[in-house]
């Protein structure tokens, strides 16, 4: 039940300042799809920042630190190796993303560095400790297996970032299942990284 509720916080907290950094910067936004793409990750990475400080208060409360989640604890070879990899490929689909289908997509820029690292690294660092740290953490206390915390991390994680439909603007279900799935099958490797 913590997980899920965690989830809904996590999509309600980045959608929250998602909304604030649209309507604060709006005139901006208004210059093109970089302005537009810029702000909405800014203000989702803001959020997600918000949720990992929120997180931290509520393990503090329990008794719990970052590394009882596994962070900072030494891992083997492999696993810094299928890391490195997934993080390199989430990166660069990150760089690609917001200019699918636009001229000038293999450019280096100011545009695609800041957005790939911000991504990369925020969105990686927060949502590792959420959705693999806590919630794999939190399912193992309950009992449950390797395959049963891989799974829901990796289904709960597809799921968040369906919102992404919604605050963009464009939602459709065809959007969102490919958010979800492919986001799930994401979460499914950066989960196998990281089961215990």
């Amino acid at each position: 039940m913590t997980i899920i509720l965690c989830s809904f916080l996590f999509v309600l907290i980045v959608v929250l300042f998602n909304i604030i950094a649209k309507t604060l910067f709006g005139t901006i936004m208004a210059s093109g799809l970089r302005a537009r793409a810029t702000i909405e990750l800014t203000g989702a990475m803001l959020g997600e920042i918000v949720v990992l400080v929120l997180l931290v208060l509520y393990l503090k409360l329990r008794g719990i630190g970052l590394r009882q989640l596994g962070l900072w604890v030494p891992a083997p070879a492999r696993g810094w190796l299928a890391a490195t990899i997934i993080a390199g490929l989430f990166i660069w689909f990150n760089l690609a993303l917001p200019l699918r289908n636009q001229q000038n997509l293999t450019e280096v820029s100011l545009f695609h560095i800041y957005n790939s690292l911000t991504a990369g690294v925020i969105a990686g660092f927060v949502e590792e400790i959420i959705f693999r740290g806590f919630f794999m953490t939190d399912l193992a206390k309950a009992g449950f297996g390797k395959t049963v915390q891989v799974t829901i991390s990796a289904i709960l994680y597809g799921l968040v970032h369906s919102a992404w439909g919604f605050t963009s603007g464009t939602f459709t279900m065809q959007m969102v299942g490919g958010a979800v799935i492919g986001t799930g099958i994401f979460g499914v490797f950066c989960s196998m990284c990281t089961a215990k």
